[in-house]
Parts: C-alpha cells; sequence; structure tokens
C-alpha cells in the first residue's frame, strides 16, 4: 500500500511541475518518440564555478585535451538555436549545459531567445546552489522553470566541502532556504545525493535535513568515476551491496515518516543502456553526439578497467542539416540500442549504461524483486 500511495504521489508531483497536458505528452514521447527529440541540450559552457577532484570538467584543458575552457558566446548559441528551430518547436524540455547554468552571464537572454522559438519550452535547472541571490532568483521565476534540483551531497559541513572542491555548505543550505521562500509554489525543488563510501553513512539523517529545509524531493545518484584514483568511492558491483542496500531501506523509511519522496538507483551493475535515447546532445561546437561524453575523450574507469570514449559525432547543426543528423541510419541505430536496453560498445565503461547512476531509479526499496536491482539476497 504504501509502494502506491508513494508512486500516486510522485504522479501527483510530476503533474504539478509539468501541467497535466504537458505530463502527458512527455509521458506519451517516452514510448512513442516520433522524428524529433524529446528533449535538448546545448553545451554552453565547459568551465564551472567549483573544482571539484572528481568532475570530468575540472579536467578540460588538462586531462581531457580536445576541450577548451571557455563560455559559449551569446551570438553563437542564437545560431545554433536558429538551426535547430523545428526540434526547438516539437521538444519540451530545454538543457543548458551540464555544469552551473547560473555561472553563464547569458543564461536568461539565452532563456528569452529559446522561448520565442517556443513559448511553452521548460527550463528544468541543475544548480550546485552556490549562485543564488535574490536577484538572479527573481529572474529564474519569470522562466518557465518547473522543477530546481541542487546537488547537495550530505547533511554535515564536513562531509560536504570535502567532496566538492570550492564549495560551502552553510551558504547552500541559506541559498536553499532563499529559495523556498521566494519560489512558486509550481516549482518542484528536489537535492540531489551522489551516495559514496564516504557519505552514505549520513543519508538517513539527510532525509530530516531535507524535510527540515522543506525539500519535496530527494534523488540519489551513484558516483561516476572517471579516474582510477576515485574507484573505491562508488558502492555498486555487479552483485549488488547488501550493506547499502540496508541503509537505502532505512532512508525510505525515514522519507514516509517526513512525507518526502526519495529515488534510488540500482546497486547491481547490468549493462542495460541510459535514459538519453530522446536526448539531442549538442556540444560546445555544435557537433551532434548521444551524451556530452562520447562528444569529447573522456576518461572513464569501472570496476578497474580503465579507458578513453572515443568521439561518437554524428554530425554538425552548424553544419548539416540537423533534422538529416538525428535521423541518420548510425544515430537511430545507437537511439534504438539504447531504447531495448542494449548497452552500445562505446558505452562499455560507462557506470551509467549499466544502470547505476541515474538511469535506473526506483521510487522505493520494497518495489524492487529480490535478486534483481537491488543484489539482495
Amino acid at each position: 500500500m504504501a509502494v502506491l500511495f508513494m508512486k500516486y504521489r510522485h504522479a501527483i508531483l510530476k503533474v504539478r511541475q509539468y501541467g497535466l497536458l504537458k505530463a502527458g505528452q512527455i509521458l506519451y514521447r517516452k514510448f512513442f518518440p516520433g522524428k524529433y527529440p524529446q528533449a535538448i541540450n546545448i553545451e554552453i559552457m565547459t568551465i564551472c564555478n567549483l573544482k571539484c577532484r572528481h568532475c570530468r570538467v575540472t579536467y578540460h584543458g588538462s586531462l581531457i585535451k580536445d576541450v577548451k575552457p571557455a563560455f559559449m558566446k551569446f551570438e553563437l548559441f542564437c545560431e545554433m538555436v536558429d538551426r535547430i528551430t523545428p526540434f526547438i518547436k516539437h521538444a519540451n524540455v530545454f538543457q543548458f549545459s551540464s555544469i552551473e547554468p547560473l555561472f553563464h552571464k547569458d543564461i536568461f537572454r539565452m532563456m528569452a531567445y529559446v522561448s520565442t522559438k517556443n513559448r511553452n519550452m521548460l527550463f528544468p535547472i541543475l544548480t550546485n546552489a552556490m549562485l543564488f541571490n535574490k536577484d538572479n532568483l527573481r529572474e529564474l521565476f519569470q522562466r518557465n522553470v518547473p522543477s530546481i534540483s541542487i546537488s547537495l551531497d550530505g547533511c554535515q559541513k564536513e562531509t560536504v566541502e570535502a567532496f566538492k572542491t570550492g564549495v560551502s555548505f552553510d551558504r547552500v543550505i541559506s541559498n536553499i532556504r532563499l529559495l523556498k521562500k521566494m519560489a512558486p509554489e509550481r516549482i518542484n525543488i528536489a537535492t540531489v545525493f551522489v551516495a559514496t563510501r564516504n557519505n552514505i553513512h549520513e543519508l538517513p539523517d539527510y532525509i530530516t535535513l531535507c524535510a527540515d529545509l522543506g525539500i519535496n524531493e530527494v534523488l540519489v545518484n551513484g558516483f561516476l568515476s572517471f579516474l582510477p584514483d576515485h574507484s573505491h568511492l562508488y558502492l555498486y558491483t555487479p552483485q549488488g551491496n547488501n550493506d547499502v542496500s540496508d541503509i537505502f531501506k532505512n532512508t525510505y523509511a525515514q522519507a514516509e515518516k517526513h512525507g518526502v519522496i526519495v529515488r534510488f538507483p540500482s546497486l547491481a551493475a547490468k549493462p542495460r543502456g541510459c535514459d538519453l535515447s530522446s536526448l539531442l546532445c549538442i556540444d560546445e561546437k555544435g557537433n551532434v553526439a548521444p551524451c556530452i561524453f562520447l562528444a569529447h575523450e573522456t576518461p572513464l574507469e569501472l570496476f578497474g578497467k580503465v579507458g578513453r570514449t572515443r568521439k561518437l559525432i554524428f554530425g554538425n547543426v552548424l553544419k548539416d542539416d540537423p533534422l538529416k543528423v538525428w535521423n541518420s541510419r548510425d544515430y537511430v541505430e545507437f537511439r534504438n540500442k539504447l531504447r531495448q536496453r542494449s548497452l552500445p560498445r562505446e558505452c562499455a565503461l560507462c557506470a551509467d549504461g549499466h544502470g547505476v547512476i541515474c538511469s535506473a531509479k526506483e521510487l522505493t526499496p520494497g518495489s524492487m524483486k529480490k535478486n534483481s536491482l537491488w543484489g539482495d539476497k
């Protein structure tokens, strides 16, 4: 009964977040994708306001030599948007980079320009919350923002600041309180907790902190390792992790008590592809790739195997017909593999392709069968 209630609450949350019509469209497009993508991401910068040792962005220009740390110029962004206008008219969601969006000085001009092509476009925000202030929050709330997800990887100052280089725990908490005070009710406010060996013990108490802050939803992600030096941090294995499974179950009990929705990752790594089959990903040069990892030579590590992705570019929106690129035979075949839960060989070392980062989430441990995602005995 609790499982059904949690699913019902989650469905109501999504309808509140997107509206009934838009939520229905997104669900329909998930199963019947059509010839246009559901979501669009343009990498508007290759630099972040933080310098986390475990993050690929920190190594742009050094270990990742084919990426120069920089901000995309507004004029180039507009040129790309003009080229993909038919896509924008059919898409539901537009994302600005896989990095802190508020770090770009033109972010609100970019949102406004996209909205001239599709006034119903949604702009979900993933942020580290370090740059919030009253002025930029007011600007943000004038846009069509359905959700704001805040990266917060613990409930103790020492834990959070040791994990993210340059972050201030006190500032993030203060900014979350400011956000809750100012945000319209229509905006879903969530936190993202990247689970590692160094913070997993805090997760049940983390739920209590989030409830006190008025957070609606907690998204627990696995840790994706780019370098061997960080391989000790992840908690998943090919067989699962019973100890962490118990912590997840205790966390779910806390979430039920406080009325917080929690979504958990798998702990048992199995090749299954990811959820990016309906995303048009455009890098800082206009190249179209399945994801930003495959747009560049990205280092990855998984269960002791180390390597780099080979660039997988299907075309360039500034030079090629974007619709022909999206519907090209090779790109369609690649996306079909993801929909069929098959792992393309280019993704062999990507943990998300094995379902343990963010593409195989469940609403409750109780909804998972034994010997499946959780690896229970």
